[in-house]
């Protein structure tokens, strides 16, 4: 784990044979939130009103102009613990501890990587490349080759690439402005056409709805 594994990254990591954090790595954050955006009081201050179409009981539930009805209330709160619930069994099948002992790292409380370690929420402290070192003795590899995703180009190779297509429209630009733009759009048209492969079916006619 690197900078940051906190919550989502650290529910991935779980189910790891084995973790690595660095010393700082922000981690944990074992928990669950819900948050429903709702403007009813706004919009009354303002003189906002709007009028609500549903086809059922619960249809103006996500409203931003309905005030939240304890009912509704209620279904979030439930689906917020049941992931909270699934979440503590990620943690505590990963890390092979009970249920208990993982609520008491978690309800959303995070932790540097060395006390992430000192707790049991990771086994090592480590960069990128003893992970790697450490994946691949699990695997009993002693050669192997590394690749880095996604594959970012470098500035001069972006440079290189911003002048072909500068010339590329300079000279398309060059071409319309010398037989006209009407002459262009049909050579364009033309081009096209050849380009293309198999039998064709085509109009006797361009269709240019402006």
């Amino acid at each position: 784990m690197g900078n940051v594994a906190a919550s989502g990254g650290y529910y991935i990591a779980v189910g790891a044979d084995k973790i690595f954090a660095e010393p700082t790595t922000i981690t944990g954050s074992i928990g669950v939130f819900g948050t429903i955006p709702n403007i009813h009081e706004l919009a009354g201050d303002i003189g906002i009103n709007a009028e609500q179409v549903g086809t059922n009981k619960n249809s103006v539930d996500y409203s931003l102009f309905e005030p939240m009805s304890d009912e509704f209330r209620n279904v979030v709160q439930e689906g917020v613990e049941q992931t909270y619930e699934t979440f503590l069994q990620r943690v505590s099948q990963g890390r092979g501890i009970s249920m208990a002992e993982a609520d008491s790292m978690a309800q959303g409380r995070v932790w540097s990587g060395v006390d992430a370690k000192r707790l049991g929420l990771v086994d090592e402290l480590g960069n990128l490349e003893d992970a790697i070192a450490e994946a691949a003795k699990l695997a009993n590899l002693k050669e192997y080759g590394i690749k880095k995703f996604p594959k970012y180009k470098s500035g001069f190779e972006r440079l290189l690439e911003n002048m072909a297509g500068a010339g590329a429209k300079t000279k398309s630009k060059i071409i319309e402005e010398e037989i006209g733009t009407e002459a262009y759009s049909i050579l364009k048209e033309v081009k096209s056409a050849m380009e293309q492969k198999g039998i064709q079916a085509r109009m006797p006619f361009v269709l240019d709805i402006k």
